[in-house]
């Protein structure tokens, strides 16, 4: 019998409770109606489930690095660029690990309980074997400047699979040339963005820490002259009005919430790795009151504190926690926020009649449902 009804104590998604009690009658990955136990009766041919739980969508995350998830959770560094020498770099050339690292991603993320993910692959073979191995995942293949002309960065992305977008990592790593030919390429774009203080004075003078970083591992070119921008002026002026994610965005100006509130961008913010990486006070509530669309990522595996998964949900708790977070917003944040950032129908992570990417069932607690997701600190399983 295909046909599934499920009676559960609620229905929460974007909208807040959509039904308490409730019931969901489905057929494979289709909701065929959703309701009240009453609204939907009995019908003929359907499997009853009663189970004391409130059923969600799954939850989306709009930054990920899945070729990352090879080495558990690491200690922080004394500073960003310490963790990229000494972590992230010799992760990347271990080739041979791509492909169980991010199988190991895969897995993880699953028992997060998303099943949508914008994940920035290091090479072809990381975005490669993500896509082989779950349906909605979305590929941004990421360039750093190894193309200094525009024809040469062209030629990559003429020779990238279609199946793959792409992510110039950020305004401190590639020049205008690699922006201007990701924006042109008809691919969807995601990009780092005023992660560090020292990204926002690399792009406005070319000197810092950044700038000693590239002289030590010899990729400083001393004719590029400095971008004179900030990040987010970058990001947005490269755009030209088309969508993009632009991740973390710890340091804005005032001047950047309504310029980010007009455009098509789409803020992907990591807590948890924020607080990794020394980082405080970010304005995402500020983003959100002036228009901004922000949804939530987890970054790398490297920078969470849950080795058994890598969960939109934990970054959604913490916000409830620490910040006191609306959780009907943060439940808008974690769904379908996130959906149209990477591009998909933010109907798949709705509870409504359609295709569904997926339903989770957390336990009950007392009081408000969308409250008690919020403050558990169990995990859902997947229906």
């Amino acid at each position: 019998m295909n046909r599934k009804l499920l009676y559960v104590d609620a229905i929460v998604d974007y909208r807040g409770v959509v039904a308490s009690p409730g019931a969901v009658l489905k057929e494979g990955n289709t909701i065929l109606a959703v309701g009240t136990p009453q609204e939907i009766g009995t019908p003929e041919n359907a499997l009853l489930t009663q189970s004391e739980g409130i059923i969600t969508p799954t939850f989306v995350n709009t930054h990920a690095h899945l070729d990352l998830s090879g080495r558990g959770n690491v200690p922080a560094k004394s500073s960003f660029l310490e963790w990229v020498r000494e972590v992230v770099l010799p992760i990347r050339r271990d080739e041979e690990g791509i492909q169980n690292a991010v199988h190991a991603g895969i897995k993880l993320i699953h028992a997060g309980g998303s099943a949508i993910v914008g994940d920035i692959a290091g090479s072809i073979k990381a975005a490669s074997t993500a896509q082989a191995s779950a349906r909605f995942i979305i590929s941004y293949v990421e360039f750093l400047e190894s193309a200094k002309e525009l024809c040469a960065m062209q030629q990559l992305l003429q020779e990238l699979p279609e199946a793959f977008d792409v992510s110039p990592h950020a305004p401190y790593s590639c020049g205008a040339h690699t922006y201007e030919a990701a924006f042109a390429s008809n691919r969807k774009v995601a990009t780092h963005v005023a992660e560090t203080l020292e990204e926002i004075e690399y792009t406005l003078h070319k000197t810092g820490p950044i700038a000693a970083f590239e002289k030590q591992i010899g990729v400083w070119n001393e004719q590029e002259k400095p971008w004179g921008m900030h990040p987010v002026d970058i990001g947005l002026s490269a755009a030209n009005g088309k969508p993009f994610i632009a991740a973390h965005v710890h340091y804005i100006e005032d001047r950047h919430l309504d310029m980010l509130a007009d455009s098509l961008c789409t803020v992907a913010y990591c807590p948890r790795a924020s607080e990794y990486f020394g980082h405080t006070n970010h304005r995402w509530q500020e983003m959100v009151d002036a228009g901004v669309r922000v949804s939530i990522g987890t970054d790398s595996l490297l920078c969470l504190d849950t080795p058994d998964r890598i969960s939109v949900i934990d970054e959604l708790r913490l916000l409830y926690r620490r910040d006191n977070a609306d959780p009907r917003l943060l439940m808008k944040m974690g769904t379908t926020a996130g959906a149209i950032g990477v591009g998909v129908d933010p109907s798949l992570v709705a509870v409504a009649p359609g295709e569904t990417a997926g339903l989770l069932l957390f336990n009950s607690m007392a009081g408000d449902p969308v409250h008690a997701i919020m403050n558990s600190t169990e995990m859902p399983v997947w229906l």
